[in-house]
């Protein structure tokens, strides 16, 4: 429907003008409401992705910042840390829905930083517990890494290691050194390490590379910035949960931990279900004796204790001598023949206990200085009845940096993103140089096949127009078996001539082309080859340029399909060295499947040349759109 300019202002023509601009109003919506929704999801966490909103609240809203940050820290909502909090609260994702649960939490953490009196004990509970967990063994210590943290470091240990900045040489010592076969540093999961089951009495970490240096990643945690950020990623693994709710499993009560040495309840837990990697002997004459015994009872030989342990084998099983602690399966067997006279336990909470001894000598200083969590000051009795403040300390770092963590945060997608697709290998340049291959081959090829089909009247050219449409009929699933067994058979294989080569040729392009060409005036021809121009010159300043807007459409569409083609790449090319920006996302699709906050940063990145070649061409686009169709 036209409207003429003299038209437009009845009431009639206004109305459907109104419709008009509405509707494409709306479909304007609908295209930026995904690629908002895209943006904030790319910046988005564990906490807030899943709410698919095209806005992050937690840039005004206080309430949902706390959160946001907290989640940082942990994979599911840290109900250890913050015992007063809902049982039912764990995954973050339906926890983001919960508004008014949300603002009841943590108003009280928020006010009670604001209160000087509060902040100031609260701040020296925070420093208090960074000073022990910075001295504790990290090997009893569990930690919430954040999986974007886990490749760069490995990769810098590596690196140092080999004094080589190429991740190629250390990745290749990382798989000697593991025995193992990484094709990339990305592909490195902890997850096996912090899920380890430190709670069963006969578990203690192997003696393995990756746990040794899983120790010195959770070490390397408690190191960042512990005067700003007191809340630490890694911290003691505690034992008291285990007391009570083996007490629970007895039917018995609450009871503080360590218990009294006395209480039969207390020797049989520690006998029975205590890990044995926190307990120690005490070597007597007595423990020693019991040690030989049982050497001579369960080896019987020196061969036998070199078979079992590893270990070369002595003289006698006799010189053998009885440690306090031994990382071994004999030694933690010999512990649960002992009676609890010989033991001695260790664990975070005892440690913790005499640590605050040290520092404040009486109960009266330590209830001066610290407060709870609603800002009233201790009252405690008993030094076990002091817990470690994490929820305090968490508080604290919140206060201190929760602004610069949340944008920290939302920036780490694009900086691992970045180091994915950008920094690693040749992906960039691989990318670039297909890219410009491909439209100068679309460029070259599809014209001059075009040109000829029109200019020269072939015999055959409505079977060959049949032929070049024919091959849009069959789907790339299809021609990826016989394209691919053709380009093994020309040796082109892990080459870039195996991705340019079949996307030279295009049969609607051609076909496009040349309905083009036969609309131009023969008169031009004719005048040309009056004038002595030769066919080459008259394809050259006389068709090309006329023909300039499909030329352009052509180019967008070679870019469009070079740029996101991946199944073709990873196909012909398997070596990493070949890999454009496209494959190499496909991969970290798969690799980030968990945190898709971090698959979503990459897409913004991959779209955005995309997106300028379009905003940059738009107006040869439309020449190209619109052109035709008035011819």
């Amino acid at each position: 429907m036209i409207i003429l300019p003299v038209e437009r202002k009845t009431w009639r023509a206004r109305i459907v003008l109104s419709i008009l601009y509405l509707f494409l109003s709306l479909g304007a919506i609908t295209m930026v409401w995904p690629f908002l929704m895209m943006i904030s999801g790319s910046v988005a966490g564990r906490f807030d992705y899943h709410r698919y909103s095209p806005v992050v609240r937690a840039l005004w809203d206080e309430d949902d910042r706390f959160m946001r940050v907290l989640a940082s820290f942990h994979a599911r909502f840290p109900n250890d840390v913050f015992p007063e909090a809902p049982a039912q609260w764990g995954s973050w994702s339906a926890l983001a829905e919960k508004e008014t649960d949300i603002a009841t939490f943590t108003r009280p953490w928020i006010e009670g930083m604001r209160d000087e009196a509060t902040a100031t004990a609260w701040r020296q509970m925070a420093k208090d517990f960074s000073d022990f967990n910075r001295a504790y063994d990290v090997r009893n210590s569990i930690c919430d890494f954040d999986e974007r943290d886990v490749a760069p470091y490995v990769r810098a240990v590596f690196e140092e290691k080999t004094g080589h900045q190429g991740s190629e040489v250390a990745l290749a010592e990382l798989n000697r050194t593991w025995d193992i076969r990484y094709n990339s540093f990305y592909s490195i999961r902890m997850r096996a390490q912090q899920r380890v089951p430190l709670h069963y009495p006969d578990w203690d970490w192997p003696t393995d590379p990756k746990t040794e240096l899983w120790h010195t990643f959770k070490a390397h945690y408690r190191e960042i910035d512990p005067d700003t950020t007191p809340y630490p990623r890694t911290r003691p693994y505690c034992i008291a949960p285990l007391w009570q709710k083996w007490r629970a499993r007895q039917g018995l009560s609450p009871a503080p931990f360590p218990g009294n040495a006395t209480d039969a309840h207390w020797q049989t837990f520690v006998t029975s279900a205590y890990p044995k990697r926190l307990l120690r002997i005490r070597c007597t004459e007595e423990t020693d004796r019991r040690w030989q015994a049982y050497l001579l009872k369960t080896c019987k030989t020196p061969a036998n204790y070199a078979r079992l342990t590893g270990r070369p084998a002595p003289t006698s099983l006799t010189e053998i001598p009885l440690l306090p602690y031994e990382n071994s399966a004999l030694w933690r067997n010999f512990v649960a023949t002992l009676p609890f006279e010989f033991l001695e336990t260790t664990s975070p909470e005892a440690a913790w206990q005499t640590f605050l001894k040290t520092r404040y000598t009486s109960l009266e200083a330590l209830n001066r200085t610290y407060k709870d969590r609603l800002g009233h000051p201790y009252t405690v009795r008993d030094w076990r009845e002091i817990p470690m403040p994490l929820a305090q300390a968490f508080a604290v770092t919140y206060a201190n940096r929760g602004t610069a963590l949340l944008l920290q945060d939302m920036t780490a997608n694009y900086r691992t993103v970045g180091d994915v697709l950008f920094l690693r290998g040749q992906a960039w340049w691989n990318t670039i140089v297909l890219v410009v291959l491909t439209i100068l081959a679309t460029l070259t090829v599809n014209p001059l096949a075009a040109y000829a089909l029109s200019r020269f009247r072939l015999r055959h050219t409505e079977g060959i127009l049949l032929f070049l449409l024919a091959t849009m009929a069959f789907p790339a699933a299809v021609t990826a078996i016989p394209g691919f067994l053709l380009i093994r058979e020309l040796g082109l294989l892990n080459t870039f001539a195996a991705l340019v080569l079949p996307t030279v040729a295009n049969g609607l392009s051609v076909f496009i082309l040349k309905g083009f060409f036969d609309a131009l005036p023969r008169e031009l021809y004719e005048a040309a080859t009056i004038d002595g121009a030769s066919e080459w010159q008259i394809f050259r300043h006389i068709t090309l340029p006329m023909t300039t807007p499909i030329l352009a459409v052509n180019a967008l569409n070679a870019f469009i399909a070079a740029y996101n083609s991946w199944e073709w790449a990873l196909l012909v090319c398997q070596r990493q060295s070949h890999w454009t920006l496209s494959v190499w996302l496909y991969q970290m699709s798969r690799q980030f499947g968990g945190t898709p906050w971090v698959v979503m940063a990459g897409f913004v990145l991959v779209s955005i040349p995309t997106a300028l070649v379009f905003l940059l061409c738009q107006r040869v686009i439309l020449r190209g759109i619109v052109l035709p169709s008035m011819k």
